[in-house]
């Protein structure tokens, strides 16, 4: 006589042995994607990755004869870039380029060009050369309610304090600023399309009366910036670093991101965000929730099982 009961038995002992073997492998999948191939596809620099911003605002320089700026400003089109120029390095490395350019809206000529190049970790955005370690090329994914020091251009480790929540373009952001003495003296020692000012040992070009002043709003998952807010509003001069005396007038300047760019810039951040919450979040929590479903099926199974028995 056939022993049904038995045979059943079996039967849903090896099927509850097969649950419980892909229902591990889910879980290992999970942890596998999470932990090891969800980093390389989340970088915060990854191959191609490049950030560009193109605004309108205002400039003055000092009038030949008198040396001071005028009463009334120019219009001005600020262009900003930072796009990775070697991938030799990488995982390890990236090296970037940042070009910042102002040019007189209705002459075209270039006001003022600053040009840098970074080493940075190109899974976190940090800067690698050994004296700026603690600051960064770009905020980065998970961005935190704390004071980043950003290294980026002009900007020589500025502490930028996080300030409040703003709702930009229907994205939720962290708002960022600073405002205070801003020396940037570097960038006005010229490239090839702009001739720079002429600045001697002993002496350094900062923001008068430390009203330098510059924010950002800040998509925290993707570390992403949507909107930038940078002014020196009471103008840059030459001053002597011994004495402190102010010697020469050289820019007054300030631009703010508005209009079309934040749009264009909503639209890309939104994208980044739907492909870094499936590839760090949906995809390893579905395969972990479809390995403990699989294991607890096994599980009950089992007991059931046990009780016929």
């Amino acid at each position: 006589m056939i022993d049904s009961a038995g045979i059943a038995f079996r039967i849903s002992m090896m099927i509850d042995k097969k649950l419980l073997i892909v229902g591990g492998l889910f879980l290992v999948l999970a942890a596998v994607w999470k932990f090891s191939l969800a980093p390389r596809w989340t970088q915060r620099l990854p191959p191609g990755w490049a950030w560009r911003a193109n605004y309108i605002g205002i400039s003055a320089t000092p009038d030949p004869a008198s040396g001071r700026f005028p009463a009334d400003n120019t219009t001005a089109t600020y262009q900003r870039s930072t796009r990775i120029v070697s991938d030799a390095g990488r995982p390890h490395l990236v090296k970037a380029e940042d070009t910042f350019t102002i040019r007189d809206l209705n002459t075209g000529k270039i006001t003022w060009e600053y040009i840098t190049k970074a080493m940075a970790d190109p899974a976190t955005g940090v800067h690698l050369e050994p004296d700026v370690k603690d600051q960064v090329l770009v905020f980065p994914r998970h961005a935190e309610k704390k004071t980043y020091r950003l290294r980026s251009n002009y900007l020589k480790g500025v502490p930028l304090a996080y300030q409040g929540e703003e709702d930009i373009g229907g994205l939720m952001t962290y708002v960022y600023g600073y405002q205070g003495r801003g020396e940037y003296t570097e960038s006005y020692l010229g490239t090839a399309q702009y001739p720079g000012v002429q600045i001697a040992a002993g002496q350094e070009v900062r923001c008068a009366d430390d009203q330098f002043s510059f924010k950002v709003w800040v998509e925290p998952l993707s570390g992403e910036i949507l909107k930038m807010d940078e002014s020196c509003l009471s103008g840059d001069y030459i001053y002597d670093i011994a004495g402190g005396q102010q010697l020469a007038a050289v820019l007054r300047w300030g631009g703010t991101t508005a209009g079309d760019d934040v749009l264009i810039r909503c639209d890309q951040v939104r994208a980044d965000r739907r492909r870094l919450l499936w590839f760090d979040l949906y995809l390893p929590t579905s395969a972990a929730l479809m390995g403990m479903m699989l294991l607890g099926w096994a599980g009950v199974s089992r007991w059931f099982s046990g009780r016929r028995g």
